[in-house]
């Protein structure tokens, strides 16, 4: 009816009684929104770690679905392994020489293309498109350059002019010697645009000003560089050396596809000798404390470095 005054409708819908909580709303939103970071992260990276570490503690063959348990007998059976030590400092070379080279190439990469005024973000580009190439492409390149007679075998002839080896040796697989060397190198050639990425960045950010005052002081070139530039990509150089530190310990794919760990031992690293355990040798247990060492090796290798450089305060202290 027309006039007529309707009564406002009462929903039957339970309300919250935020107030009678021991934490306020806000806190309870904010545990809420952080919740499914923590599941995702549990499920990434802490529920593997427990799973290798719960297989570590068993004997584990991969024709035997049956987990025995062992305790600390396969840690005690890595510290025995002939190859453990070895592996380890192999792998310790391979971290140390690719990313001090890394760091001196890409530094150096950062700082000619920040020199740069025309074609800049082009050949930066052209500089990042050996990172975006997959690593397995990459290795099977670089083991054709090491190919003696087939027509990319470009720096194995060029090494054997040079009289580094035999013209019919393929280098890569059958030299002691140059076998872990170019492992380095490719992995440089591969890996070494990450820093440039990271200190040009940081480079960028460096404003002009500074440099002109500078050169109204008097200062040449090198005082420019330790007094102005390098303070600044200082905290990122540290963050990125660390990353790439971790990252090339770690390395699997490009070792394996280009010497699989040979000539004889001469590039095993640990990540291959783990490999090698599980699924060549079935000790899928001792394959898993392999990789809980490693996991402790760099997890106390990374606290050591926080704690000599603190690379997030020098972040934070230079941008």
């Amino acid at each position: 009816m027309a006039g007529e005054t309707l009564e406002p409708t009462q929903t039957d819908e339970p309300t919250i009684p935020w107030h009678r909580l021991p934490v306020s709303k806000e806190t309870l939103i904010g545990y809420a929104s952080v919740l499914p970071v923590l599941i995702l992260y549990f499920i990434i990276a802490i529920g593997p770690v427990a799973y290798a570490v719960n297989a570590s503690f068993h004997e584990v063959f991969l024709l035997n679905p049956q987990w025995e348990w062992a305790g600390l007998q396969n840690y005690y059976e890595v510290f025995e392994l002939e190859t453990f030590w070895g592996s380890l400092w192999r792998g310790i070379i391979y971290m140390v020489g690719s990313t001090l080279i890394q760091l001196g190439v890409g530094l150096w990469l950062a700082l000619a293309l920040n020199k740069i005024a025309r074609g800049q973000k082009f050949l930066t580009a052209v500089v990042f498109t050996a990172y975006l190439i997959p690593t397995i492409i990459l290795a099977f390149v670089a083991g054709y350059m090491f190919t003696p007679n087939i027509g990319l075998g470009v720096l194995q002839s060029l090494g054997s002019d040079f009289g580094l080896w035999a013209g019919n040796t393929a280098p890569m697989t059958f030299s002691q010697t140059w076998a872990m060397p170019l492992l380095i190198l490719v992995g440089t050639w591969k890996f070494g645009v990450f820093i440039t990425i990271f200190a040009l960045a940081q480079l960028r950010a460096i404003p002009d000003r500074f440099y002109e005052a500078a050169q109204i002081c008097g200062a040449n070139r090198l005082q420019m560089f330790r007094d102005i530039t390098l303070p600044r990509i200082q905290g990122v150089i540290l963050v990125a050396v660390l990353l790439r530190s971790i990252f090339m310990f770690n390395k699997f794919d490009i070792i394996w596809v280009l010497t699989q760990g040979g000539p004889g031992s001469a590039t095993t690293t640990l990540p291959i000798l783990a490999y090698e355990t599980a699924f060549t040798g079935g000790n899928y247990g001792l394959a898993n404390a392999l990789a809980v060492v490693m996991f402790l090796f760099l997890g106390i290798g990374a606290v050591a470095y926080f704690i000599l450089f603190n690379p997030s305060e020098e972040v934070e202290t230079s941008t």
